[in-house]
């Protein structure tokens, strides 16, 4: 484990007490007091710099939802994410987006496939776009992530099929350096996003020469092979095999071409 200090945000209801001092009843707990435990951590990790603290945890749908929030709240510069479900239900982060988009914060959002087959998603995504997201897209992408300022991160714990039920917030650490790398790897092989986003799979269709080369990937040629008969070195066929292994979302040579098979790319 790395060094440092996990904190659980697992206040009951009855912990959370009113101006008046007396605890509040169950049904009282208020939107505000939520808003008020996360934003308590998300400065915590950001203050935490010096003293060696790595992890805090946030349990419940509603807590994880707000600290997502107040996560890009702070952003100053540049927020990056990964899109897939399941969501946080707050209903209030693409609004976020739009004026922090306007502050002249970049963002840089990595959609799984499957995200944007959600009816409302294409047209949202093509809105902020317009405002000045950076979008690409993913067969299959690996977790949810909102990371800003290269500062700090959100990562899901635990999920169902509707929500996230728990999350990690990482702050500066070998950890978050390692999340940044595997974004920026993601990025780099991510098909651009386009409005007219075809999702059954065409978005990602190979050109004549990928085809080739999956064909040959399927037969079993390795990359010297590739790169003799399609006229490559042999380290620029390796780089375009793991480009399209990446863009398939699998992990190994066998897997691509039994994917592009299924996905009738042959």
């Amino acid at each position: 484990m790395l060094p440092g200090y996990t904190e659980e945000l697992t206040k009951t209801s009855t912990e959370v007490a009113e101006p008046g001092g007396e605890p509040a009843a169950p049904e009282q707990l208020s939107q505000r007091a939520v808003q008020a435990q996360v934003a308590s951590v998300t400065r915590a990790a950001r203050a935490q710099a010096g003293s060696g603290g790595v992890l805090q945890v946030v349990h419940g749908a509603k807590r994880v939802g707000w600290a997502a929030y107040e996560l890009q709240a702070s952003a100053t510069h540049l927020v990056q994410g990964v899109a897939k479900p399941p969501y946080a239900q707050t209903g209030t982060l693409d609004s976020l987006e739009s004026r922090k988009l306007a502050e002249g914060v970049r963002y840089q959002v990595l959609y799984d496939r499957s995200a944007l087959a959600r009816p409302p998603q294409l047209d949202i995504t093509t809105k902020l776009v317009a405002m000045g997201e950076q979008a690409r897209v993913i067969h299959v992408a690996p977790t949810k992530l909102i990371m800003v300022d290269n500062e700090i991160a959100l990562l899901p714990l635990t999920v169902t099929e509707t929500s996230v039920e728990s999350a990690v917030v990482v702050r500066s650490s070998a950890m978050l350096a390692a999340i940044a790398r595997i974004f920026e790897d993601l990025w780099r092989y991510a098909a651009p996003f386009t409005a007219n986003q075809d999702l059954d799979g065409n978005e990602l269709r190979p050109t004549e020469e990928e085809r080739w080369i999956l064909s040959l990937l399927a037969s079993g040629a390795t990359d010297d092979t590739i790169g003799r008969l399609m006229g490559f070195s042999a380290r620029t066929a390796h780089r375009r095999v793991r480009e399209l292994i990446s863009r398939l979302g699998v992990e190994t040579r066998f897997q691509a071409g039994m994917q592009a098979v299924k996905l009738g790319w042959l």
